[in-house]
């Protein structure tokens, strides 16, 4: 239960769980902990048929299954569902499988009845060369963080993602988790100075390698 302790989660909570860079193996991490509760998984937005293979337990809604990924399910269904579990967890966001990203306007796509919502940044951007190949909507991640194509990533410019009001914790409900996704030592020492640059702060910060 490391995760969900350490998220404060608790029985009732409708996590949402959004960013980039680890959201799908923190809902199957947090479904094989809470393995003995019933445990609703569902997406707002879109999620690959392969991704609910890692779900095993829980129950799964979702609307249409289209070219190998499941669509959302209807809000009114999906807010009607939540009262019958102990757990429920939703993805929210989407990246194209990128570690960074910037936000449109409409994302993430977090509903209003939301208890918790979990933020995920990977450390392992740091020093990479900002473009397309690394963040999706490198022009919105750019204009949010002062950051410049082809130049590299910074903990000041994660820090300013952060921060911003049309950043990490856009349209965010409840209480806010910020979950900096590490690999390595090096990494996990490097999340620890920028929770430090991101004080004071109005969220949980969790650290650690959701992977392992």
């Amino acid at each position: 239960m490391i995760y969900t302790e350490r998220m404060g989660l608790r029985p009732g909570d409708v996590a949402t769980v959004v960013g980039s860079g680890g959201k799908t193996s923190l809902l199957a991490r947090l479904v094989r902990e809470n393995r003995h509760q019933r445990v609703l998984v569902s997406t707002t937005t879109k999620m690959l048929q392969t991704e609910l293979e890692q779900m095993a337990g829980a129950h799964l809604l979702y609307g249409e299954e289209v070219d190998g990924k499941i669509t959302a399910p209807p809000i009114r269904e999906l807010a009607t569902a939540t009262t019958e579990f102990d757990l429920i967890l939703l993805e929210c966001d989407g990246s194209r499988g990128l570690p960074l990203k910037g936000w449109a306007e409409h994302e993430p796509v977090v509903p209003t009845f939301a208890t918790v919502t979990v933020s995920i940044l990977p450390i392992w951007p740091l020093g990479q060369p900002v473009g397309p190949q690394l963040i999706h909507r490198e022009a919105a991640f750019c204009a949010l963080t002062g950051a410049a194509l082809g130049k590299p990533v910074t903990i000041q410019h994660l820090a300013a993602v952060i921060r911003h009001p049309n950043g990490l914790f856009q349209n965010a409900h409840g209480r806010n988790v910020l979950c900096l996704n590490v690999r390595t030592q090096a990494e996990h020492e490097q999340a620890a100075i920028l929770a430090d640059l991101l004080q004071p702060h109005p969220y949980t910060i969790v650290i650690g390698d959701i992977l392992a």
